[in-house]
């Protein structure tokens, strides 16, 4: 998405107000609002300003084309909290908090950087002329800020996996309601996920420009463990770079496929997110394919080739799938990576 960092600004405060109006908000509170929203992201590869408005760009094209699924404090809690979903990301992983022990990561144990975000939506809000909820009610107001911190959490990879086996059982079973409380958590929860996923399911232009970005942040990451003397992931180890494709594969096929065909079962007309993913997931196949191929015959250089007529690649292609989806299992369990 190659707009302006201000154009982004006006699309954002667009945005809201095509959503909810403005009889309950104050016009120059908004703009306030969002101004220092996107002053409050930093200059990192990904985690930046752009992604943020990103999320929130795929969230508002769902509240739009479903207005009857969330309730409207709802949705005014997962717009805000998609646009504020990584306020000050420092570009590193939970995990790598808790091992550097940043002092984050001793103020919040667990979703440290999730916990973060949420509190720097809470701290802009109380800055004087920003507190966009002004005119709600107190009930209104907790309700809200605390569907916010719901779905900011939401975030955390590490919740996705629970969030996603409790609703895929819910709705397997035919329990699923859209009046029971509980069950609409689960579902901003998984709506949260494919939106802040979506570049996954972007044309593949623009896939592919994000995925670069996405991997500079990785492999920063992986420069700075280095340089504490641990050894990172192949996923964030710049000279492993041949290794991305294969990467994205796992990550695409384990997280986000499922993401989006959880969120189709629900909410129908998010069949896009979904086709569009798997079309990107078809492109890194090849991709990948490609990438073992020129190993393998660097590897079998000068050596005699044995055709045996059967080209047996499933068994390695199954390891390395397998592979490189635990590597990024392993890091959710305390950070959130990925598209």
């Amino acid at each position: 998405m190659n707009l302006e960092d201000m154009t982004k600004v006006r699309h954002a405060i667009y945005m809201f107000v095509d959503l909810f109006g403005l009889s309950r908000f104050e016009k120059d509170c908004l703009i306030r609002f969002t101004l220092t929203v996107k002053k409050n992201y930093r200059r990192v590869p990904y985690h930046n300003w752009t992604h943020g408005f990103s999320v929130a760009n795929a969230m508002y094209a769902i509240i739009k084309h479903n207005p009857k699924s969330f309730r409207p404090l709802e949705c005014l809690a997962l717009f805000i909290g998609s646009l504020c979903h990584d306020l000050d990301h420092r570009g590193k992983n939970n995990k790598f908090m808790l091992e550097t022990e940043s002092p984050l990561a001793a103020i919040y144990t667990t979703s440290t950087l999730e916990h973060h975000h949420f509190n720097q939506t809470v701290t802009i809000l109380q800055q004087e002329g920003h507190n966009i909820f002004g005119k709600l009610t107190s009930t209104e107001y907790k309700q809200v800020l605390g569907n916010i911190k719901h779905c900011i959490l939401a975030t955390d990879l590490a919740l996705f996996f629970p969030n996603k086996e409790k609703l895929s059982q819910l709705v397997h079973d035919g329990q699923f309601d859209w009046d029971n409380a509980d069950h609409r958590l689960l579902i901003e929860a998984i709506a949260m996920t494919a939106c802040d996923l979506c570049a996954s399911a972007k044309p593949w232009e623009m896939q592919a420009e994000t995925v670069k970005v996405i991997f500079e942040e990785f492999y920063e990451q992986g420069d700075a463990e280095k340089a504490a003397g641990k050894n990172p992931i192949p996923m964030m180890d710049r000279t492993k770079v041949n290794e991305q494709a294969e990467s994205q594969v796992g990550f695409l096929s384990g997280i986000c496929i499922p993401c989006y065909e959880l969120l189709h079962k629900l909410i129908p007309n998010t069949k896009p997110l979904l086709e569009g993913c798997k079309s990107n997931l078809q492109t890194w196949k090849k991709i990948a394919d490609e990438k073992r191929k020129e190993a393998k015959n660097s590897d079998g250089e000068g050596e005699e080739e044995t055709d045996t007529g059967i080209e047996e690649v499933n068994e390695e292609e199954e390891e390395e799938g397998v592979e490189a989806l635990q590597d990024i299992k392993d890091e959710c369990v305390d950070g959130k990576t990925g598209t």
